[in-house]
């Protein structure tokens, strides 16, 4: 048993032992000592770690537990990419370089793969199915259009354009189902509103980059951009400026891609990114 854990345990059992085999009378007082960082196995500082997961003391969040697997990294530390997981032991996230990702431990499980470091931006491992971006053509009135492609690319709001989607859909009684899809998106270690549907811009880029990208997806066993024989337009949450039927959408086939717009009514994919 890990080494942390058994000492979390042997605590608990303490505090169980003195409230149950030592009964004191109503109006007696008697106080039990309360551990420590340190007699709970956080003896080290971040800096310990050397970039490494660090599991923070509850009581004292300078004092740390360091990662007991050495692949495993700050996500604060990591490339385009890298992979981002579950660390089901802390049930909280962690991030592993993807050469090194069949080195670590299964307790480790991999949710996306990392698209932007610096901005903490990650995509999930697979698509949806093919969904309609809505039942019916309507504008979104809170929801910056873009008329051309260039205009287009400027919008890196995903996020926010998905709140907005989805909160005018709810409050008027529309379905919009690749929005919702993105947004009640999970895995383990992450919730329904934590992930997004992309806007064109962050589509646009991913690109530039999908070779990156498709290399971390085969390590994890991910769907590629490329290569999928089947449906390749994926949806962006960027809409066209004065026409309540379009939307913007990027296609990734045979190693090429297009940009464009197509019909809201009309199927096609999502890949829900995340800001983690």
């Amino acid at each position: 048993m890990n080494l942390l854990l058994k000492r979390i345990l042997g605590a608990s059992f303490a505090f169980a032992a003195f409230s149950f085999v030592n009964p004191t009378p109503a109006n007696a007082q008697s106080c039990a000592v309360a551990p420590t960082c340190e007699s709970l196995g956080y003896s080290q500082t971040a800096e310990d770690c050397n970039g490494r997961y660090a599991l923070k003391c509850p009581f004292d969040t300078s004092r740390v537990f360091c990662g007991d697997n050495t692949n495993i990294y700050d996500c604060d530390r990591v490339s385009q990419g890298d992979i981002l997981l579950y660390d089901s032991f802390s049930n909280s996230l962690a991030c592993v370089r993807r050469s090194e990702f069949f080195e670590i431990s299964s307790k480790y499980i991999p949710i996306a793969v990392i698209y932007q470091p610096y901005d903490r931006v990650a995509i999930a491992l697979d698509n949806s199915q093919p969904l309609v971006r809505s039942d019916e053509a309507f504008d979104i009135p809170d929801l910056k259009n873009f008329k051309d492609l260039e205009e287009a690319y400027s919008d890196w709001n995903g996020k926010e354009n998905t709140k907005i989607i989805i909160d005018y859909c709810k409050a008027n009684g529309k379905s919009c189902p690749a929005a919702e899809y993105a947004y009640n998106y999970k895995t383990p270690g992450t919730k329904a509103g934590d992930w997004y549907l992309p806007s064109y811009g962050e589509l646009e880029y991913l690109t530039m980059v999908a070779g990156v990208m498709d290399y971390a997806l085969r390590t994890v066993g991910g769907t590629q951009f490329f290569g999928n024989p089947d449906w390749t337009f994926y949806y962006s949450s960027t809409e066209v400026y004065r026409d309540p039927y379009a939307i913007w959408i990027v296609e990734f086939q045979d190693e090429n891609y297009e940009f464009g717009k197509t019909f809201k009514t009309g199927e096609n994919i999502v890949r829900p990114f995340i800001k983690y």
